[in-house]
């Protein structure tokens, strides 16, 4: 939640100001994660036959390309995406302290 800070303007009337929790490095790291697991879930997209109804992988032993991507790589690229979002919530942005007053 945004905190406010209430200040006295010029007129004498209190002015509520708002602190937004994110900043905009944190956002864009949002988006980024959001953009990692949309990916993650494009590569999942697609047909099933061929990794589950396949006689090649149970005869031959070796899986097809989209099996590999489907079963194993997505699912890694969606919890990259995952934690990318995990550090976008808890970065914190350095804060600049002015103690010459």
């Amino acid at each position: 939640m945004a905190k406010k800070n209430k200040t006295e303007g010029q007129s004498g009337k209190s002015k509520i100001s708002y602190e937004m929790t994110f900043e905009k490095a944190n956002y864009k790291w949002m988006i980024i994660g959001f953009a990692i697991i949309v990916l993650g879930f494009i590569l999942m997209a697609g047909r099933t036959d061929d990794i589950f109804n396949n006689a090649e992988v149970f005869t031959t032993g070796e899986k097809s390309f989209s099996t590999l991507v489907k079963v194993t790589i997505a699912p890694i690229v969606v919890l990259i995406g995952f934690a990318v979002e995990i550090y976008a919530i808890f970065k914190k942005t350095p804060t600049t302290t002015d103690e010459s007053a």
